[in-house]
């Protein structure tokens, strides 16, 4: 029996369905790759623009590192100009009120030989500010150094509070001083310029009714001073940042950013630490250690944690 004309056999059939399949699925891959060469290109495109958009931040960024470091130069030269100006009409002052003292014009009335004595120690407290400034200009060009000799460490912060006393008292702020008679090996003066930027710091963000604490312990090997305040405090943010260079706290208007760098950086000088615990409102506690026989001088102490 013959089969119809046009009637294919099921192979035949098959294969066709199976080239049909295999077209379509060629079509589909072609298309897809054309799609995969167009997202390429795309992304070439991308790349370059985002190259372009780099190199122009990265110049930028540079431009502006530049002007940074020029107006920090500028700053820091303006400093010094202004600190070494300052500098000579505050040792005249505190050389006339000496010699008023040591009786060159005569004999002081009581009441005069205190005023005279009050303007001696302020010009005296002012110079010391501007060796300070000028200290703090050279931080980054190389470290402080050092005159060591046997302090009392005790003596020395009573000399501080007394010479911070008037501003506590005008601020209405209580300012307490508790001591251990203890001696080191250190820097008297770099020491002293040290405690006053941290009690005098612990005054300013102190506000009228508060206090200001500080403390002198000692043990066999070191010796700590606490400066605790009852102040504004610091969260997480301002304590992770107070230790950078210009970084300057709020309400610390007319502060220059540097005190507690220089300060950190007498005391590692010192193989010393200075360690920070503060809370908003609840105020700060700065606490010095230092090591009592010199051995760790010009060596650095790890960072408190």
């Amino acid at each position: 029996m013959s089969r119809p004309a046009d009637s294919v056999p099921p192979r035949e059939s098959s294969l066709e369905a199976q080239v049909e399949v295999l077209t379509r699925q060629l079509q589909a891959a072609r298309a897809e790759l054309r799609a995969l060469d167009e997202r390429n290109r795309e992304l070439e495109n991308e790349a370059v623009q985002r190259g372009v958009k780099l190199s122009c931040a990265r110049i930028a960024l540079t431009r502006a590192k530049i002007a940074f470091d020029e107006a920090m130069r500028h700053r820091e030269e303006m400093v010094q100009d202004v600190a070494h100006d300052l500098r000579t009409p505050l040792t005249s002052i505190k050389g006339a009120a000496q010699n008023l003292l040591d009786g060159v014009t005569g004999p002081l009335e009581p009441n005069a030989r205190e005023y005279v004595e009050i303007v001696r120690e302020h010009a005296d407290r002012l110079i010391g500010a501007v060796n300070w400034l000028l200290e703090a200009m050279r931080v980054t060009t190389a470290p402080p150094s050092v005159q060591v000799s046997e302090i009392d460490i005790g003596e020395l912060c009573a000399s501080v509070v007394h010479g911070l006393r008037p501003i506590a008292e005008e601020r209405g702020i209580a300012l307490d001083l508790q001591r251990t008679e203890v001696t080191a090996l250190a820097d008297g003066e770099k020491l002293r310029q040290v405690f006053e930027n941290l009690v005098g710091n612990a005054l300013k963000f102190t506000p009228a009714g508060g206090s200001v604490h500080v403390g002198v312990e000692a043990d066999a090997s070191d010796v700590r001073i606490i400066v605790r305040d009852t102040g504004f405090g610091m969260d997480a943010q301002e304590l992770g940042r107070i230790f950078e260079r210009y970084y300057r706290r709020e309400r610390a208007a007319g502060n220059s950013g540097l005190g507690l760098v220089i300060s950190r950086e007498v005391v590692r000088l010192h193989g010393g630490q200075i360690c920070v615990k503060s809370e908003p409102g609840r105020g700060s506690e700065f606490t010095v250690r230092l090591p009592r026989d010199g051995q760790a001088l010009g060596t650095w102490a790890a960072d408190c944690t």
